[in-house]
């Protein structure tokens, strides 16, 4: 009897010790899951205000592009970054990040990098143009450039957020120019002044006419299909 109270006493303390060490491990599952649950939270977060920071940019650009001021039209802040008076070439690609600065309650190009501080995290966004070009049978984009098949009324815009030890988010959109600004001619004295001109240029005798307070369509070469110009439309 007494060999099978000591039996007995031995299988439940064998059993005590199973059962701790199975919630030792039910534990130490249950802490990584709820790490990688944190974790994954965190980085989820982090996503998220990556690519709000992204699209923020990207629309400040569209908000760009489409504005209009006594300085530039809106298409050359973009098309000669960063203010309108850049290089249609070398103020572009990645050697030249811009980010969008809220001047006077209007989005405009700044030059360089910026630093965000979200939720105390700490973001880096840019934005980078590049110029594009299209295949001459397809009128599609192409992947890589070609000078001889520009396209100067559309550019690729780049926005990238990056934070220190995590991926980085990468936005990209094409933007087209399909505006095209209009003026008032006042005079047809002097000689044919092709521009380009500043949005809110006073035009003298860009085309002919005999009212002198008449909008003119003039079909400019230089303007046809888009670029660094603007094009007077009726």
């Amino acid at each position: 009897m007494k060999y099978l109270c000591r039996k007995r006493h031995g299988q439940i303390l064998g059993e005590l010790l199973i059962a701790i060490a199975v919630g030792i491990t039910l534990a130490a599952i249950g802490a990584q899951l709820l790490a990688v649950s944190l974790n994954a939270s965190k980085t989820g977060e982090e996503r998220n205000g990556s690519g709000g920071l992204a699209q923020e940019a990207m629309e400040a650009v569209r908000a760009i592009a489409r504005g209009n001021d006594a300085t530039s039209q809106g298409w050359n802040r973009i098309y000669l970054p960063p203010d309108g008076t850049g290089s249609a070439t070398s103020s572009k690609g990645s050697a030249n990040p811009y980010y969008p600065a809220l001047i006077s309650d209007t989005w405009r190009l700044a030059t360089g990098t910026e630093t965000i501080t979200l939720h105390g995290d700490t973001f880096t966004r840019s934005i980078v143009i590049d110029n594009i070009s299209r295949d001459a049978s397809t009128d599609a984009i192409e992947s890589t450039y070609a000078a001889s098949r520009d396209d100067p009324a559309t550019q690729k815009v780049t926005v990238t957020v990056s934070k220190n030890g995590e991926a980085q988010v990468d936005l990209v959109a094409y933007i087209s120019r399909y505006l095209n600004e209009v003026t008032t001619e006042t005079d047809f004295s002097g000689s044919v002044d092709d521009g380009p001109f500043t949005a809110t240029a006073t035009v003298t005798n860009v085309g002919s006419g005999t009212d002198a307070t008449s909008t003119v369509d003039r079909d400019n070469a230089s303007c046809e299909g888009g670029g660094a110009c603007i094009r007077l439309k009726q």
